[in-house]
């Protein structure tokens, strides 16, 4: 199925639960948040959260620090 991350268009995998995309796209998950659609999911869910077709997915790693 189609979907994007970070507005790059993506192959995966049908069903694709985001636990199963960042580990296909090899990303470290320390540190990294993930919305789909604009919501954001906590990383507890990943694993529960299956994408669908045309899914928008933004990626980006927490940075902390003052």
């Amino acid at each position: 199925m189609r979907i994007t991350v970070n507005q790059q268009p993506q192959q995966v995998a049908e069903p694709c639960s985001l636990q199963q995309l960042v580990e296909q796209l090899a990303l470290n998950p320390n540190g990294l948040a993930l919305a789909v659609n604009q919501t954001v999911i906590a990383k507890r869910e990943w694993a529960n959260t299956l994408l669908a077709p045309e899914d928008q997915v933004a990626a980006f790693q927490i940075v902390t620090g003052g």
